[in-house]
């Protein structure tokens, strides 16, 4: 029993090793948050979880996010080879987190080596023997089945990608293209490894970085031409050009250039302002380029995202090449996909739908527009919203458009203009006669539910002596229309310039009229009946339309008369 206490110390020595080793250090980098990553590490793993920010000792679990939603997982233990996985996260940032633990789970308990070693051994051919037939003995090959009892022991491993089965795309998780064991690092580390509070240089080859430039990341850093760091996380100033490598979470200031890997702060140039992803903010006076935009871009010349755009300003141009919810521009605004609100000088572009689109001269959509204005033309495949310009065209109208020219190809729309083309609408001539001796031609074309008409008319005056004061007029007007079958029921607003004889009223001279006609359709023709209110306005006191229904003799004022009389009309329609 001598040697008991110094048993009892081995034990305790021993035991703190173990949980030493028990604890594992994770670094996370990217836009997950490690306080939510940790807890669930340490209840999937069952051990300490330290979260650490910089250098990270092993045994040490590095997770990193990149901006194409690709998560990678390296696991470096405190002797072998280090260990990585990657994979696809999918469109719900809610369920990253469990995604990633699993992740990082498998790989830290190295499963895919166990089921790997547990897989039935087999006889390959070797390739210098492909054409040598095999021994007679050897060609009963069923020597396999003893190896089926396996199937109870791999049942575990089973388990496991049907808990990653929420996680889409998990057979990502296996491929052997990811696997890496021959580089213990993954091919790209998003962030700097190091960290320095300070950076002071000239040049990078003159900085106190010395030989780590590029490679760390600092709160504070100030060169008078040009910066090279791993990333910022405070403020960054370079008198020329001023380059991270990784995050800016900060501030970047560069005299003509900034350029940053990722950009979650603020980033401001003289010149151009470059970025990966940008989830902060962009401020260049020439240009501000990005891969995918979901902050902020301020350009004075050109904002341009290579994808998606969250926000653009420009005073020349801006240009998404995916999606763009909201884009400005003093001359183009550019989306290669959707657009969500694009304001232009003079064009708004989208490559697919937009939802509101203005533009001094031409708005342009290529898919399905809801809102549309334009100063000279709005262009798009459907409206389903409202197109207002001086010329309105779209493939397909389920919406209103408002101009003095529209196209549309839809029947079902409302289209209020001077001129409204429908190909395949309505078209057809009418000519009729009423009550008061006025006969009229009418044109009507337009879609189904709503239509255009233009007209002359005629009243002939009865006088033996005097001048001519034939009335004849001309009008135009627009109304709904409705179908029963072959009988359709219109109701239209027109107004008339009414004149008299050769000359052509100087005067006030307008008729007001609101007609409702019921058309029924025999063969090639349609016979036609209805009805109007006439309302005549007037200062020409001797109008033959104002004699006919005074009731009294001279005029009593030179002013303005308002004659009102309902008529009737018949008339043929083809």
């Amino acid at each position: 029993m001598r040697h008991a206490p110094i048993l009892i110390a081995l034990a305790l020595a021993t035991t703190a090793r173990a949980d030493g080793d028990r604890t594992l250090h994770l670094v996370v980098h990217g836009s997950v948050d490690s306080a939510t990553i940790g807890p669930a590490l340490a209840r999937e793993l069952g051990i300490a979880i330290a979260v650490v920010h910089g250098t990270c000792d092993v045994p040490c679990l590095a997770v990193s996010v990149d901006g194409k939603n690709i998560a990678t997982v390296v696991y470096s233990p405190r002797s072998g080879w280090s260990r990585a996985r990657a994979i696809k996260l999918g469109a719900d940032t809610t369920q990253w987190p469990l995604v990633i633990t699993l992740l990082a789970g498998n790989v830290v308990r190295d499963e895919a080596q166990d089921v790997l070693d547990r897989l039935p051994p087999r006889d390959l051919p070797r390739p210098d023997a492909s054409n040598v037939p095999s021994p007679p003995d050897e060609a009963p090959v069923p020597e396999a089945p003893p190896v089926e009892p396996a199937p109870a022991p791999e049942a575990p491993a089973v388990e496991a990608p049907a808990v990653e089965a929420p996680a889409v795309e998990a057979p990502a998780v296996e491929a052997p293209a990811v696997e890496a064991p021959a580089r213990p690092e993954p091919p790209e580390e998003p962030e700097a490894r190091e960290h320095s509070f300070f950076e002071l240089g000239l040049v990078p080859v003159l900085s106190t970085d010395l030989t780590h430039v590029g490679s760390v990341r600092h709160f504070l850093s100030v060169n008078l031409l040009v910066g090279i760091s791993g990333g910022s996380s405070g403020l960054s100033l370079s008198g020329v050009a001023d380059i991270q490598r990784g995050l800016v979470a900060g501030f970047q200031v560069g005299g003509v250039v900034a350029m940053a890997r990722r950009l979650a702060g603020t980033q401001v140039a003289g010149v151009a302002a470059v970025a990966g992803d940008v989830d902060g903010v962009q401020i260049a006076g020439t240009a501000a380029v990005a891969d995918r935009v979901d902050g902020v871009q301020a350009a004075g010349v050109a904002a341009v995202a290579r994808r998606s755009a969250g926000t653009q300003l420009a005073g020349v141009a801006t240009f998404a090449g995916g999606d763009a919810s909201i884009q400005a521009a003093g001359v183009a605004a550019v989306a290669r996909g959707k657009a969500g609100l694009q304001l232009a000088g003079v064009t708004s572009y989208a490559g697919r739908d937009a939802n509101v689109q203005a533009a001094g001269v031409a708005s342009v959509a290529r898919g399905t527009a809801n809102i549309q204005l334009a100063g000279v033309v709005n262009v798009a495949r459907r409206v389903v919203g409202l197109q207002i310009a001086p010329i309105n065209v779209a493939h397909d109208v389920d919406g209103v458009q408002i101009g003095v020219i529209n196209v549309g190809g839809s029947r079902d729309g409302f289209s209020f203009g001077l001129i409204n083309i429908v190909p395949g609408g309505r078209y057809d001539l009418e000519t009729a006669i009423d009550s008061s001796r006025t006969g009229t031609v009418l044109f009507r074309h337009g879609g189904r539910r709503w239509h255009n008409v233009y007209g002359v008319g005629g009243h002939p005056v009865n006088e033996t002596t005097g001048p001519n004061d034939d009335v004849w007029m001309y009008g135009l007007g627009f109304g709904p229309s409705m179908s029963f079958g072959d009988t359709v029921v219109d109701l239209e607003a027109i107004g008339w310039q009414v004149n008299h004889g050769p000359r052509h009223e100087s005067d006030v001279s307008i008729l007001a009229q609101l007609r409702l006609s019921i058309a029924h359709r025999w063969g090639p023709f349609a016979l036609v009946a209805g009805g109007n209110l006439n309302t005549y306005i007037t200062s020409d006191q001797q109008s033959p339309l104002v004699l006919e229904r005074r009731t009294s003799g001279s005029a009593m004022d030179s002013g303005v008369t308002v004659t009102t009389w309902p008529s009737a009309f018949v008339g043929v329609r083809i």
